[in-house]
């Protein structure tokens, strides 16, 4: 499994989806927006934004449990990967997201932003880690 770049990431929670993107050499992963889960047509903001950055690829964190195994907010991650599907050809690759909220709290505190611009970043911030994770994992972060 490689996953072509440029990709699109997503952190999916239950209420918002953390977006982020790669450029197409690997050298960098940012948070560009977040969508809200409620709104019922967030499978096509994603196919806009896929078309708007080139994408080629999806990968979609996986919130595992501390022991690896998957849970009830794993579950739903999988749902609405299947709903994305639906309409969107690209492959999908789920890589495990445990500590990337954590790790991205980390990077915007560092930054100095105060607990309000944290908030608002979060979510796009996670998907990034998300995302280079990924390309890590494959040996193609080259950043």
């Amino acid at each position: 499994m490689t996953i072509e770049l440029p990709s699109l990431a997503l952190d999916v929670g239950m209420k918002r989806i953390g977006v982020a993107v790669a450029d197409r050499l690997g050298y960098s992963c940012r948070g560009v927006r977040c969508l809200h889960r409620n709104d019922m047509q967030w499978p096509q903001q994603v196919l806009r934004l896929v078309a708007e950055y080139g994408s080629r690829s999806l990968v979609i964190g996986l919130p595992k449990n501390m022991d690896g195994t998957e849970g009830v907010q794993a579950a739903d991650c999988r749902s609405a990967a299947a709903e994305l599907s639906a309409i969107c050809d690209l492959p999908v690759y789920f890589q495990d997201e445990r500590l990337s909220t954590w790790t991205a709290k980390e990077r915007l505190y560092a930054q100095g932003l105060n607990e309000k611009k944290v908030r608002e970043r979060l979510d796009q911030t996670a998907a990034a880690v998300i995302l280079e994770d990924c390309l890590r994992t494959q040996g193609m972060m080259h950043g």
